[in-house]
Order: C-alpha cells, then structure tokens, then sequence
C-alpha cells in the first residue's frame, strides 16, 4: 500500500496533511527555548522557511521513502494519518485544538 492510497482511506487531503503540520510546527515555536536569540536566529537564518517550504510533499514524499526502504511500516504511517484526521475533523467543525 503506498501513502496515496492510506491518504484516500483515511479521507485525508493535501490540505489536511498541511494542517497537521503546521500544528507541529507551531507547537515547536510555542516550545521553543527560553532564549530569544536561539528563535530569532532559526527565523533568520531560513530554517524556518525551509521547514515551511512545501512542508506536506516533502513529508509526503519522506513517508513513503521510509515505507519504501522499510524503515517505517504501514501501522507508524497508519498513526500519523490517524491524528491528522482527528484533527481535520477538528478544524472542520471548528473545535478547539
């Protein structure tokens, strides 16, 4: 089964997979070290907007690396496709986080 396919089963779209991650990534920001410089210079420094920089293909495209290689298998994918669809469904409906 590739991720395409595990997507459609959970009803997940590009979208929603978008979603998911910026929810990880701004629970990082919201975490990040008590020191400003250290957030400061991962904004400046670009690494931020590497992260954000077509942050679901290239997650995409990282899961089903690792499925390919065998470095992750279809349950660990199967997790993460299931809290992206709890969430979805959040959003959805406009509940809180």
């Amino acid at each position: 089964m590739t991720v395409n396919e595990l997507m459609k089963e959970y009803n997940l779209e590009i979208d929603d997979i978008r979603w998911y991650l910026s929810i990880i990534e701004a629970e990082k920001l919201l975490n990040f070290p008590q020191d400003r410089k250290e957030l400061i210079r991962y904004i400046w420094s670009g690494e931020l907007a590497d992260n954000l920089y077509n942050m679901e293909e290239n997650y995409l495209n990282a899961l089903q690396d690792q499925m390919d290689r065998n470095i992750t298998d279809e349950s660990n994918i199967r997790d993460f496709f299931k809290d992206a669809e709890i969430l979805s469904r959040k959003r959805k409906r406009g509940e809180p986080l």
